[in-house]
This record gives structure tokens, sequence and C-alpha cells, in this order.
């Protein structure tokens, strides 16, 4: 099975949100593909209300804790309204927020003691990889995000070259495939229950077929593209 995870930002308006969601509510359970959309965070208890089958993530929490902390969404304000997925560290937060991989390793840790599927993202720059520096960067990313201590659950691991986020570009579909292969060996060196490995990266309707294929790529973190009917309608 291939996860398919609709990551929608700040695009949608709320009635587009439901108009999606609806979409996707009449989709047949597949044992090819799993969806989960993560709407803008203040559209989920509408969603989740009006769509129970779906399945929901959310676009990032805050550590903060509850209390005093305006505008901040705590990990337990998910659990209570039960949703099971939480994307961290993902690139637009860590350029727009300044989150650092040892942020997203404690919004890892905050995930895992309260029963969340993090979807943890990670990926290099342009200048990295014209470097020839990727897999070296991106083993770092994993050293300072993971410990070989811990026994993590369930885990997934979305691979973003930032270079490529809506730009239009993507590695080659080798390079794809080889990156994640090379995750897939450096994460045995960690205990996890279940990983599965994402690629993202201006994904869409001309190269989303060719990505799902790849040996090592086991779904897609899907951004703007996901916004589209007709992109949800490749997974009918």
């Amino acid at each position: 099975m291939k996860y398919i995870i609709f990551n929608w930002k700040s695009y949608l308006n709320l009635k587009e949100s439901i108009n999606l969601s609806k979409i996707i509510s009449r989709f047949k359970k597949s044992k090819k593909f799993k969806i989960i959309s993560a709407p803008n965070n203040f559209f989920h208890l509408a969603l989740s209300k009006n769509f129970k089958k779906n399945i929901y993530a959310t676009q990032n929490f805050d550590l903060d804790g509850r209390g005093a902390s305006t505008g901040s969404l705590d990990v337990s304000h998910l659990i209570e309204n039960k949703i099971k997925y939480t994307i961290i560290g993902h690139s637009e937060m860590r350029s727009n927020h300044g989150e650092t991989d040892k942020i997203v390793s404690s919004k890892l840790d905050a995930s895992i003691n309260n029963k969340l599927i993090p979807i943890v993202c990670i990926g290099e720059s342009l200048n990295i990889y014209k470097s020839k520096k990727t897999k070296n960067y991106l083993r770092s990313q994993i050293n300072t995000i993971f410990k070989r201590s811990q026994k993590y659950d369930q885990i997934i691991l979305a691979y973003e070259p930032l270079w490529s986020i809506g730009t239009g570009l993507t590695p080659e579909l080798s390079e794809i495939d080889d990156i994640c292969k090379f995750l897939t060996k450096i994460l045995e060196k960690y205990t996890f229950k279940k990983i599965n490995i994402l690629y993202g990266g201006s994904v869409n309707l001309s190269n989303i077929s060719e990505i799902l294929k790849l040996q090592f790529v086991n779904g897609v973190l899907v951004g703007s593209a996901s916004t589209k009917s007709s992109f949800i309608n490749y997974f009918k």
C-alpha cells in the first residue's frame, strides 16, 4: 500500500476544503492507496465532523504547552479531536519559522509520547545537491532527529528536496529511488515497528505514476497539485 498525503497548506478556504474532502469521501476503500489529507489546521473540526471516514493530519503543532501561549496549537488538542497524523519539520516551517532538526526531534518525541503518527520531513538545499553532498546532509538530519536508544512505533519519513518544492523541478527518477534506498539503509540502525519512506517535491499528474512505481518509495507527500480535483481523482 502506498501512502498518499495531501498537504493543502494555506491554499484553500473552508468551502474548497469541504469540496475536496467530499470527493475523497466517495472513494471506495482501497488496498492500493492510503489517503491522508492535511488541511489548514483551522478547518479540522468542520472537516472531521462531516467526513468521518476521511483521514486527516495536522500541518504542524507547537511545543509551548497548554496555557498562556497565544496562537499555539498544543499536541493535546490533536488528541482531543482524534487526529492521528501530524506533519513535522516541513521545509516551510523551517524557512518561515526557524524550525531546526533539534526542534523536529522534540516534536517527534511529543508525537510518539501522545501516540500520534508523525510525518517527518527532511531534504537538502540546491547548493548541497549541486555539491553532491545530499547523502551526508540527510544522514546528519537523521542522526539529529532520531535516537538509536528509542524504540519507535510507526513513522512516516518524507524526503523533500528543498529545491524541488513548488518549483516544478524534480530529481531524476533514479535519483529519487537511490536516495530512498539510502535512507532505508541508514534507518536500519534505528528501531522501528514500521517505517515508510515517501517522496515529496513538485509531484503532479505528469510524474505521479512513475514515482509510485519506484522500488524504495512508499508513497508521496503532495502540495499544490493536491488542491486540484483532477489530481485527487487519480486515486479514485
